[in-house]
């Protein structure tokens, strides 16, 4: 019962934390695609559920971008519904192994599971792929991970 009540916990904070979304720069696919660019502007808006639609309906016209199933495990995740982020973050590595959004927020969907090591493995992925060149994820997971630990 006390391993549930603080698994709810950090899932609450993670899902109500101030931290902003990494969501990317348009492709010029996606700059095409005014679904992702009204996504994206739910996502930000926070409108969960308006950014679910707005996504399916990209995903139906381009059924394998990575991008788009990120954002689909994202507003899934913060919506509330792991299961289906989980889902969406597996497809878009399925299609991009290296999509470090991905990795990021696959990391904090294992924090708010509470499996930590999992998520640590999504940050080794992150180290290896942004150790030529800092990225905004590897920063943003391992604070995660820190405000977890506490």
């Amino acid at each position: 019962m006390f391993k549930l009540l603080i698994r709810s916990i950090v899932f609450t904070l993670i899902v109500f934390s101030s931290a902003h979304a990494n969501l990317g720069n348009l492709t010029n696919s996606d700059s095409n695609n005014s679904n992702i660019i009204k996504g994206k502007a739910a996502l930000q808006e926070e409108s969960w559920s308006t950014a679910i639609n707005l996504f399916e309906k990209a995903l139906a016209a381009q059924p394998d971008s990575a991008d788009i199933h990120n954002f689909l495990g994202y507003a899934h995740r913060k919506s509330g519904d792991i299961n289906k982020a989980l889902e969406h973050y597996e497809m878009a590595l399925d299609i991009n192994p290296d999509h470090k959004s991905t990795l990021e927020y696959l990391g904090e969907a294992y924090i708010s599971l509470g499996n930590l090591e999992l998520a640590n493995a999504q940050l080794d992925r992150l180290k290896s792929l942004c150790a030529t060149s800092p990225c905004e994820e590897l920063n943003e997971l391992e604070q995660a991970l820190l405000r977890a630990a506490k």
